[in-house]
């Protein structure tokens, strides 16, 4: 029986040896940890008889992890989360509400209490697991009939 010639092989395996890198890659950025804790901006919010709260979230979901179409926009330091919800017959809203008792104490501003409420909602092309991903951005500035306020910026490349 005749052996197969090593030669192919040892010139793949050269040839590999070549692409490999000789030193670790430079980070272009923060690692994914320190983007998770970085702001994707700023809203301050000021319920009515209160005095005003920033919120810097870090932390943007898609909405398709609740079922609904919009993003989530939560800030772990006050444990409040941002809802942008886009309804299909009475367009967008926000809702603010606390991460542990989403149904319980929150605001509500409709597009027709805003001077401003612009905001994009753009699929990236990603998906995570069975997750859209999407690039998000929202700028309000918003006063409800009950005379809660909110205005700022906040956006994100990734929220999935």
């Amino acid at each position: 029986m005749k052996r197969p010639w090593p030669l192919p092989a040892l010139l793949l395996a050269g040839l590999a040896a070549q692409c490999a890198p000789r030193q670790p890659a430079a980070s272009d950025g923060p690692t994914p940890a320190a983007a998770e804790h970085a702001s994707l901006g700023d809203l301050r919010i000021t319920p009515a008889g209160s005095g005003p709260l920033t919120l810097s979230p870090s932390v943007c979901k898609a909405g398709a992890r609740e079922l609904f179409y919009g993003a989530d926009f939560e800030d772990p330091a006050s444990g409040l989360v941002v809802r942008l919800a886009v309804d299909p017959l009475s367009g967008p809203a926000l809702r603010v509400f606390p991460r542990t008792a989403p149904l319980e104490k929150n605001l509500l501003f409709r597009r027709s209490e805003c001077r401003a409420f612009r905001y994009s909602l753009d699929a990236t092309g990603w998906r995570v697991g069975t997750t859209q991903d999407y690039r998000v951005s929202l700028d309000v500035d918003c006063t409800n009939a009950s005379g809660d306020s909110i205005s700022g910026r906040v956006s994100a490349d990734h929220c999935h």
